[in-house]
């Protein structure tokens, strides 16, 4: 029987664009190191349209 874990989730899961986009790339690097070029170059993609379609943040 395994032990039952309790995780606290957060109730803001809010991520940064840079996080988002760094874990974006770091998927594509795996996707195309096993050989799925055509889903590296979407997640690719989708990362580089983080920066693209970021809200304006108050400076």
């Amino acid at each position: 029987m395994l032990p039952e874990i309790q995780v606290q989730a957060s109730r803001n899961p809010a991520v940064s664009e840079l996080v988002l986009s760094d874990r974006l790339i770091a998927l594509a690097e795996d996707a195309d190191r096993a050989g799925y070029a055509d889903t590296a170059d979407r997640l690719m993609t989708l990362a580089c349209s983080v920066f693209d379609e970021a809200p304006n943040k108050p400076h």
